[in-house]
């Protein structure tokens, strides 16, 4: 599905490790090479190197996603450029205690690990020089790793922990983290330099330069609109966000504020008046959407299949979106159910960009291949090659469309989305 959970420029290898699926991408090797190397480097210590920072990085992102998965998410490793990334999508609103305990068990386990190892160093010993810079390497980064993680710097651990723990709500905790993230960056980047750690101070001084981008963007999104910034909140599932913020402006939309109320444990009324604007006369698309966002909240797939079919507005935006989340949940039929819903659409108005419907249609191709049902997918993929797909990258590369391609009939549409992505790219091409 066109939803990639983690970013990556080319994953050279994909497993699994305590039921977690983890992707090692191409920037991460490139970035342990060029971390590992200095003059006169031997070829022993590069392997030792290469074989022990994807271990040691790998076990402290385990670390994140064993307790990450105790929220009922289901985690995803990505080993790529600088270090690894551990995503996961709780199905409800985590407290700030479980967020920090998140945070912290990545280094925790690092410590762990390397506290023991540097113990059985000081008392035991290592008499081969081969084991002795295997272990020596694995402490530094195990141990000393986690220790550096730990600063009070955003993205690390240590900064996420203290995003956390500061007051204000989460917007201002943001901001007031990435404050405190830039002094910190700045006093380390100077004792990086004055004791010639070079690529330390240069890591800070990106650290900087990434949380003085982050106070801008909080800057800009506070400029935006108000009832956008409550939808979007709605829509990531951080309902108490939206309810403060929506408290703190009196001019909120009617409908929008009536969503926050059917947000709650007793939004029943509210509901109501939204299903009564959605269906008018006149129907109003805003209403639609928002419920949408609602039987999201309350993961009501079926819900939003029978919105999506019934619905005298809807915008082809709500639908993608719906698919998207519903597929992030593992509820692939409901994914692709939506996605037919919307597809066999013959009355009501239908609002977006043209080119959705085949990106609605591709994806709930991906759905149906994910449930098993390749005869249902295989058709919705013919019916997004009609439709306009162009997406000859998504299309080669996505491992939810690969049940379908051994299948009679696939080829034939994948050559008619490889000509149209051709006549695409040479149209580019040729404009000046």
């Amino acid at each position: 599905m066109t939803m990639p959970l983690v970013e990556g420029g080319r994953a050279i290898a994909r497993f699994r490790v305590l039921g977690f699926p983890v992707t090692i991408d191409i920037s991460f090797v490139v970035v342990v090479a060029i971390l590992g190397w200095y003059p006169g480097v031997q070829a022993r210590d590069m392997v030792i190197w290469f074989v022990v920072v994807p271990v040691a990085i790998l076990v402290h992102e385990l670390g994140h996603a064993v307790v990450a998965r105790t929220t009922g998410a289901q985690p995803v490793i990505m080993l790529a450029a600088l270090g690894g990334l551990t995503s996961f999508l709780p199905p409800r609103p985590i407290s700030r205690a479980r967020s920090i305990a998140i945070s912290v068990a990545g280094p925790a386990v690092g410590i762990v690990i390397g506290g023991v190892l540097l113990a059985y160093a000081w008392t035991v010993g290592v008499e081969s020089e081969l084991w002795s810079s295997v272990l020596e390497t694995a402490i530094f980064t195990t141990l000393g790793w986690s220790v550096l993680n730990l600063l009070p710097i955003l993205p690390l651990d240590g900064g996420q922990t203290l995003r956390e723990l500061l007051p204000g709500s989460p917007a201002k905790r943001e901001v007031r983290a990435a404050t405190v993230s830039i002094v910190f960056a700045v006093l380390a980047a100077v004792v990086a330099f004055r004791f010639g750690l070079v690529f330390a101070a240069l890591l800070c001084a990106f650290f900087v330069v990434s949380n003085v981008m982050l106070v801008r963007g909080a800057r800009e999104e506070a400029k935006v609109d108000v009832n956008q910034r409550v939808v979007q909140l709605l829509w990531m599932d951080r309902v108490d966000e939206a309810r403060a913020l929506a408290a703190e402006h009196d001019e909120l939309h009617l409908l929008v504020r009536a969503a926050v109320r059917a947000a709650g444990p007793d939004g029943g009324d509210a509901r109501a008046e939204l299903e009564t604007a959605a269906v008018g006369p006149p129907a109003d698309p805003t209403a639609t959407s928002l419920l949408v966002v609602l039987h999201r909240l309350r993961g009501d797939w079926s819900a939003v299949r029978d919105l999506v079919a019934r619905a005298p507005v809807m915008y082809s935006g709500d639908v993608i979106a719906a698919q998207t989340i519903a597929f992030r949940h593992q509820a692939f039929r409901e994914s692709a159910e939506i996605g037919e819903a919307w597809l066999a659409r013959n009355a009501g108005s239908r609002l977006g960009e043209p080119r959705d419907s085949a990106l609605i249609a591709y994806n709930t191709a991906c759905g149906w291949a994910r449930a098993g049902e390749l005869d249902r997918g295989l058709t919705a993929f013919k019916r997004a090659a009609e439709l306009g797909f162009d997406d000859l990258t998504a299309v080669d590369s996505d491992d939810d469309i690969a049940p379908l391609r051994p299948l009679p009939g696939y080829d034939e549409a994948h050559k008619v989305i490889r000509r149209r992505a051709l006549a695409r790219a040479e149209s580019l091409s040729d404009r000046p």
